[in-house]
């Protein structure tokens, strides 16, 4: 160094990320990864295990039938308006009209 010169020293901020990439480095392999795009942090994702579908209480089968363009749409719009499927609502209608015996 030569005569006069000031030593300085800087001070490097600890990461956010290091001690969650100190861990992903430490089991690297082990699982997958996934980053939080706002946040920056990385977090481990556990495999999830698809839950079983129940099985329906009795077999389905197709109704299909011929409506005016019109009584579709209105249909459509009351189920929208409900947050209600067309399907779930046929059936509901279509139980009511035709209860069991």
């Amino acid at each position: 160094m030569s005569k006069g010169a000031k030593q300085v020293s800087f001070k490097v901020p600890a990461s956010k990320l290091a001690p969650a990439a100190d861990a992903w480095i430490a089991n690297r392999g082990a699982e997958p990864a996934a980053t939080d795009r706002e946040g920056g942090s990385v977090t481990a994702l556990k495999a999830v295990e698809a839950a079983p579908v129940p099985e329906p209480k009795e077999k389905m089968s197709r109704f299909t039938i011929d409506v005016p363009e019109s009584l579709h749409r209105r249909v459509k719009m009351q189920c929208a308006a409900r947050g209600q499927k067309m399907a779930d609502m046929m059936r509901d209608l279509l139980e009511r009209e035709f209860p069991a015996s």
